[in-house]
C-alpha cells in the first residue's frame, strides 16, 4: 500500500456490526495484553466475554457463559460404549419411561468384518476386553485401590480376603464373563462372584446376590482362565458408594468421581475363600472380558481401504438376531440362541452388534457406538438432557464438530457383511451414508425446533454446502455454522472454495442462521516470510477485508488463530505469534481494525461497476467446477442442481473494482481487486483466481483511482489525510472511509 501520513488513532467501541466470536477458550493464566500490560486469567477472561458476542466452548464459571452466547460440545451421532454421565441419563431416563436404551443404538444384523486403521483408537475400553474399573479393597466398607496401571498388576488383590476384601470389576454393560490372569495361584481354595441385585432409590447397591457359574477354568483361581456364569435376569446397574465422598466409610468407590457421585454400572465383587492363612493366594496380573470384537485375518483381504489407508488390521463385529429375542432382554439364552433363524449373526448381547468406526474414533480411550438418529425416545432424550446441563452452566446451545464421521467409507471399509438392520444398507456404502445424512440433519433440525431459542451448531467444510463437495444435508440442519480455518491471508476468487463461492452463507443468512468465519495464518505472509509484527497484522488485515465482502450484521462474526487447530486461551510463544507471552485471543483478534466503524452494509454496486458472479461447483472437469448461478447483487440464484432449482440468499453486493482481462474461466479474471460499500466507507481486496500463492504477495502493485477522496485505514487503526488513489499488493486488504 502506499506510504501516507496518518494522523489519528479511532478510539470509538468495538461495533456489534462486525460480530465476532472466540473458539474453545480455556488453559487461562497469567499474562499481558499487546501494550505490555500485565492481566490476571481472570482479567483475560473478563477480556474475553466483553469483546466476543459467541464463543463455541465453554468457561467453568456460570456467569461468564451467560456474559456471551456460550455453546459446548455434543455429538448426537454417537454414544459411547464405555458410558459416561450423558449414557448413564438416557439410562436412568428410559428406564423411568419404559423405553429399551438400546433402541438409541444401530446394529449389525450379520457377523460383520471391518477394516480398522488404526488400532490403538479404543485401546483402554470395552472394544480392547478392558473393564472400566477393576480395583480391590481391604475389607467390606473400604474405598478399594484402582488397578489404574497397565498390566501386568502383580497384585496380591485377595490378601485381607478373610477381613471382607474383595475383587471388584465394573462396566456399563452387562456381561457373562471374565478371564483372569495370574502372576501365581493358589494351592487351592475357591471363588464366588457377586452382583448388585437391588438398589434403592439412588441405585445405591442394598442386596448382592450369588452368580450362579456354570464353568470356573481356574479351579478356584488355582491356574489362570476364564469364568462364566448364567447371566442372572435380577443383575442391575448400581453405585457402590453412598455419595457421600467419604474415602472410608461411604463404600467402594476406587478414585472414581463417576461412581463416588452416583454413576451407574454393572458391577461384580469376586470373593476369593482359603480357611488356611499361610496358604498361598492367587496373585492377579490382568481381568480381561469376553473378546466381543475379536481381531480376524480374512484370506485375500486387502491392504489398503478405498481411500488409500493402510489396513493395520480386521475386526469381526457380531451381528444380533432380533427376531430371536423371545423376550425382548437384548441377549440371547442359549435355547434361543440355538433356536436363532439368522445363522449368520453370533452375538450373545445386543450391544455386541453395535455399529462401531473401529480406528476411525479419537484416540485410545474412544470407544463410538453409532446412533439410531430416526428414533423419536433419542431425540427427546438428548434435548431433555442438554436442556438441563446447558441451564446449569449457563450455555446457549452446543456444536457437533465432526459432521463428517457418519456411515460414510471414510469411516467404514466392509469386508464382509456390514448390513444396518435399522437402515437396511450396507455401512460404507453411498446408500448408507445419504440416509443417515439426512437422518443426521434431520435430528439437528427437529432438535432446533424443541428449542428455537438455542444455538444448534455446525463445523462444516470449507466446500460450498449447496455444491458437489459441499455437506448439503446440513444447509437447514442448524442455527450456527463454524467455517473452521476457512479465511486466508490469501483467500483466492475460487477454486474448491473461494470468495465467489462463499454465498452459501448469504442463504444461510436469508434464513436467519448465523455463521462463524475463522480466520487462519495459512498461506499467509508469516507462513511464507516469517512471524514478524508486519507480517501479522498485514495477514489480520487482509483476512478481515475478505470477511467483510462476506459480512451480514447480526448473522455473521469474525474469528481469527493461527495456522494450527490446538486452541486455547493460554499465552503465545516465538513460535506462534510475533510476541511471547500475549493472551492469544487477545493477540490474534485484529481490535483495532474491529474497532473501525465502516456502518452497514450500503446494498448497491457503484455505477459503471459489475457485481461478481456466484459459483457453484456441479460436476468436474472445469468449466463445470466453475458454474455460475448468480451474482453478488441477486436476491434468489438459479440453476437446476439448487434445491427445487432456486435459493434465495441476502446479497453481498461484492463487486469488481479492478479485474485483468485474462480470465481463468468464464466469470473469474486471473487477478482481481474486490470491494464492497458500506454506509460510511468501502472496503477493498486485492487477490488472484486460486489464491495461495506465495508469489502472488510480490506482483507488481495495483493502484486503484477513487471517485471521492477518502481516508485510508492502516493495520494499527490509524487514519490517514484524505486521498485520491491508493496502492494495493498482492492479498492486501484495505478499509477506506468516507
Amino acid at each position: 500500500m502506499s506510504c501516507f501520513l496518518f494522523i489519528s488513532i479511532l478510539t470509538v467501541s468495538l461495533s456489534l456490526q462486525a460480530g465476532t466470536a472466540i473458539i474453545l477458550p480455556g488453559l487461562h493464566e497469567e499474562s499481558q495484553d499487546l501494550d505490555g500490560n500485565s492481566m490476571s486469567a481472570a482479567e483475560v477472561i473478563d477480556w474475553e466475554t466483553e469483546n466476543s458476542d459467541i464463543v463455541f466452548g465453554s468457561y467453568v464459571e456460570r456467569h461468564h457463559n451467560e456474559q456471551v452466547q456460550a455453546v459446548g460440545y455434543m455429538y448426537n451421532q454417537k454414544l459411547d460404549v464405555n458410558g459416561g454421565w450423558l449414557e448413564n441419563s438416557l439410562r436412568n431416563d428410559a428406564l423411568l419411561k419404559g423405553v429399551d436404551f438400546e433402541d438409541y443404538f444401530l446394529h449389525f444384523s450379520e457377523d460383520t468384518i471391518l477394516a480398522e486403521v488404526n488400532s490403538t483408537h479404543g485401546e483402554n475400553t470395552l472394544l480392547n476386553r478392558k473393564p472400566t474399573i477393576v480395583g480391590y479393597t481391604v475389607s467390606e466398607d473400604h474405598a478399594g485401590f484402582l488397578l489404574y496401571q497397565q498390566p501386568p498388576w502383580n497384585a496380591d488383590v485377595f490378601e485381607h480376603h478373610q477381613q471382607g476384601g474383595a475383587l471388584f470389576v465394573y462396566h456399563t454393560e452387562q456381561f457373562d464373563r471374565i478371564t483372569f490372569k495370574l502372576a501365581s495361584t493358589a494351592l487351592d481354595g475357591n471363588i464366588n462372584i457377586e452382583y448388585p441385585s437391588a438398589t434403592d432409590s439412588q441405585g445405591r447397591v442394598t442386596q448382592w446376590s450369588t452368580l450362579e457359574i456354570k464353568k470356573d477354568k481356574t479351579l478356584g483361581l488355582t491356574q489362570s482362565g476364564t469364568v462364566t456364569w448364567q447371566l442372572p435376569l435380577d443383575w442391575v446397574r448400581a453405585t457402590t458408594h453412598d455419595g457421600s465422598g467419604s474415602s472410608y466409610g461411604g463404600g467402594q468407590y476406587f478414585g472414581s468421581t463417576y461412581v463416588r457421585d452416583g454413576g451407574l454400572s454393572y458391577v461384580l465383587r469376586v470373593r476369593w475363600h482359603n480357611t488356611n492363612s499361610s496358604a498361598p493366594r492367587p496373585i492377579l496380573n490382568e481381568v480381561k472380558l469376553k473378546n466381543s470384537f475379536p481381531t480376524v485375518k480374512p484370506e485375500q483381504a486387502p491392504a489398503v481401504t478405498s481411500e488409500g489407508q493402510t489396513i493395520q488390521r480386521w475386526r469381526k463385529v457380531r451381528g444380533f438376531d432380533k427376531s430371536a429375542d423371545l423376550n425382548n432382554d437384548n441377549y440371547l439364552s442359549w435355547s434361543e440362541y440355538k433356536n436363532r433363524s439368522n445363522r449368520n449373526a453370533t452375538a450373545r448381547f445386543r450391544w455386541e452388534s453395535r455399529v462401531i468406526p473401529f480406528g476411525k474414533m479419537w484416540n485410545q480411550n474412544s470407544s463410538w457406538a453409532l446412533s439410531h438418529l430416526a428414533n423419536p425416545d433419542y431425540l427427546q432424550a438428548m434435548h431433555s438432557y442438554y436442556q438441563s446441563e446447558w441451564q446449569q452452566v449457563g450455555l446457549n446451545g452446543a456444536y457437533n464438530d465432526d459432521t463428517n464421521k457418519l456411515l460414510g467409507s471414510n469411516q467404514f471399509y466392509v469386508f464382509s457383511g456390514g448390513h444396518v438392520q435399522e437402515l437396511d444398507s450396507i455401512v460404507g456404502s453411498s446408500e448408507a451414508d445419504q440416509i443417515y445424512q439426512q437422518q443426521f440433519a434431520g435430528f439437528l433440525k427437529s432438535w432446533s425446533e424443541l428449542a428455537p431459542d438455542a444455538l444448534i451448531s455446525v463445523n462444516v467444510g470449507t466446500a460450498n454446502l449447496q455444491g458437489r463437495n459441499g455437506q448439503n444435508h446440513l444447509s437447514d440442519a442448524a442455527s450456527l455454522y463454524l467455517r473452521e480455518h476457512y479465511l486466508f491471508p490469501s483467500t483466492g476468487f475460487s477454486g474448491y472454495a473461494g470468495l465467489a463461492k462463499f454465498w452459501d452463507n448469504s442463504a444461510l443468512a436469508a434464513k436467519g442462521k448465523r455463521v462463524i468465519f475463522q480466520a487462519s495464518t495459512r498461506y499467509g505472509r508469516v507462513q511464507y516470510f516469517g512471524t514478524s509484527k508486519e507480517n501479522w497484522q498485514a495477514d489480520q488485515y487482509s483476512s478481515l477485508a475478505a470477511y467483510y465482502l462476506n459480512h451480514h450484521p447480526q448473522r455473521s462474526y469474525f474469528n481469527h488463530w493461527n495456522n494450527g487447530y490446538q486452541y486455547g486461551s493460554d499465552n503465545t510463544t516465538e513460535s506462534n505469534y510475533w510476541k511471547a507471552g500475549v493472551a492469544k485471543n487477545i493477540a490474534y483478534q485484529p481490535t483495532h481494525l474491529l474497532n473501525i466503524d465502516l456502518g452497514e452494509p450500503a446494498n448497491f454496486v457503484p455505477q459503471g461497476y459489475t457485481p461478481i458472479p456466484m459459483m457453484m461447483s456441479t460436476s468436474t472437469p472445469t468449466p463445470a467446477d466453475y458454474t455460475i448461478v448468480g451474482d453478488a447483487s441477486m436476491q434468489t440464484l438459479t440453476h437446476h442442481d439448487l434445491p427445487n432449482g432456486a435459493i434465495s440468499v441476502t446479497p453481498t453486493h461484492t463487486y469488481f473494482l479492478y479485474q485483468s482481462e485474462r480470465a481463468v474461466v468464464h466469470g473469474g479474471p486471473e487477478e482481481m481487486v474486490l470491494a464492497r460499500e458500506y454506509t460510511k466507507g468501502r472496503v477493498l481486496y486485492r487477490t488472484d483466481f486460486f489464491g495461495k500463492n506465495s508469489e502472488y504477495y510480490s506482483a507488481a502493485p495495483i493502484t486503484i483511482q477513487l471517485d471521492t477522496p477518502m481516508r485510508v485505514v492502516d493495520a494499527t487503526g490509524a487514519m490517514s489525510d484524505y486521498v485520491n488513489e491508493v496502492t494495493l499488493q498482492g492479498y492486501e486488504g484495505l478499509f477506506l472511509l468516507y
